[in-house]
């Protein structure tokens, strides 16, 4: 996965990110919800196959094989990150950042400038030879950093619908992204909406 310095720019709709920004955002939204998001889903990633699966989804470079030690070091990653993130919002920053800092330290993080297929220059946190794991938390650190650097962090919510608890990355330009994308959850609550004034 690759990490840039933060850049953001406006446009009549939405904040728009840079692609490298963007996708670690949308790769860090998609690990937190692979616990399952209702009482009908299941966790998706407790096999080496669906962390290998999950990173090239996210196109990361270098090689995507996983281990059974990298599933775990990544189930860990994310309950750390997801209990950082469910504090308030004026606890929230701090704790990331410690969270965003204690996954730096151990996965030795030596930023690097690269550039490889599709990508212009970028930062990759860790070598190519580090584990997948390693390279998914170096790069949801990086991206946490950024955010809270940018003071950007509440770009990161939940979902509004009552029987959804999956995250959301906000992009639009006045934070009013309420539903998230893992569902139908934005049409089932207009519906139900509209269901209770007709019936009132």
């Amino acid at each position: 996965m690759c990490f840039a310095p933060y850049r953001l720019w406006h446009n009549c709709r939405t904040m728009t990110f840079a692609h490298d920004i963007r996708s670690n955002l949308l790769m860090l939204v998609d690990l937190l919800n692979t616990t399952g998001t209702s009482a009908e889903a299941d966790d998706t990633l407790r096999t080496s196959a669906q962390l290998s699966d999950f990173a090239a989804r996210h196109d990361f470079s270098g090689p995507l094989e996983a281990t059974d030690a990298d599933v775990e070091a990544t189930r860990r990653l994310r309950a750390r990150f997801a209990a950082a993130l469910a504090t308030d919002a004026e606890a929230a920053e701090e704790e990331v950042a410690k969270a965003a800092n204690l996954t730096l330290a151990e996965t030795d993080a030596l930023p690097q400038l690269v550039r490889h297929g599709d990508w212009d220059w970028h930062l990759h946190a860790v070598g190519a030879s580090a584990t997948l794991a390693d390279r998914v938390a170096a790069d949801v650190a990086l991206v946490l950093i950024d955010l809270i650097r940018a003071g950007e962090l509440a770009r990161l919510g939940h979902c509004a619908a009552e029987d959804c608890a999956a995250y959301l990355a906000d992009l639009s330009r006045n934070r009013s992204k309420r539903f998230c994308d893992t569902g139908n959850c934005a049409n089932r609550t207009h519906v139900a909406a509209f269901r209770a004034r007709q019936s009132s």
